[in-house]
């Protein structure tokens, strides 16, 4: 996993205009942004949102919303000071598996049941942390490459106005066009995954959008499979980094 100022550079604010060229987001100043909100050009600008903010909260789930519980969840948070990730993934069956990547430095691996046998915690190293890792469920690298994506929906329609994560946002429901055949290899690369193993058919897409612009949450759902990315505390994310005598090197086995 790569540090949060290169591969996990995921999110940014626009500026406070957020002006697009020959067209107004938000033409009525003295009514609820969404309610003239141009859906062509929030689209438009969703590309840029998602690249640049250090200090946030991502949740990734694979399966069914969080209303119907998911099959696999991973929760990112990124922090700005001290720059570091804590990745935390679980799954049904498995024990919770904590990793905390500090800036410029090796895996933490949280062992709270002293299986490694350790006398703390936390230990030190890359080569400790189990398979799947948190950066093998999802490539964080690709999350700017699907919300370009998105920029191309089809047949869009806003829904009403919703709170997600304390935000309030405008939900656009729409449709990816189907990755036939001879589809562009790059564009299947993406949205393959999220289909299924063919990498083929009707993918259902939907975003919501914040009054800055920013997809505060995604949902896709394909014939095999379903996918959902949801972003919170940004601006207000942090944690502890162990640190000293929290942490043990490696134990020879």
């Amino acid at each position: 996993m790569e540090s949060p100022r290169s591969a996990l550079l995921l999110t940014c604010a626009l500026s406070a205009t957020l002006a697009v060229p020959g067209c107004a987001l938000f033409p009525g100043a003295d009514r609820p942004w969404y309610e003239e909100a141009d859906t062509e050009a929030l689209l438009a600008v969703l590309p840029d949102t998602v690249a640049g903010a250090d200090d946030y909260t991502l949740d990734i789930g694979v399966g069914t919303g969080p209303e119907g519980g998911t099959a696999t969840l991973l929760t990112y948070e990124v922090s700005a000071s001290p720059a570091a990730v804590r990745a935390t993934l679980s799954t049904p069956g498995s024990p919770e598996l904590v990793v905390v990547r500090p800036e410029d430095g090796q895996a933490l691996l949280h062992d709270p049941g002293r299986v490694l046998g350790a006398p703390t915690d936390w230990v030190r190293g890359d080569a400790l942390v189990p398979s799947p890792s948190p950066a093998d469920v999802f490539d964080l690298g690709s999350v700017a490459e699907v919300v370009a994506l998105l920029s191309g929906m089809e047949g869009v329609e806003p829904g009403p106005a919703e709170t997600v994560a304390g935000t309030g946002t405008l939900p656009l429901h729409g449709v990816l066009p189907a990755l036939a055949d001879g589809a562009d290899p790059q564009g299947r690369a993406v949205v393959g995954p999220m289909l299924g193993e063919e990498g083929s058919g009707r993918l259902d897409v939907s975003v919501w959008v914040d009054s800055e612009g920013f997809p505060v949450r995604l949902e896709s759902s394909g014939p095999t499979s379903s996918l959902w990315l949801e972003f919170s505390d940004r601006g207000a994310t942090s944690f502890h980094v162990p640190n000293g005598d929290e942490i043990s090197e490696s134990v020879p086995t």
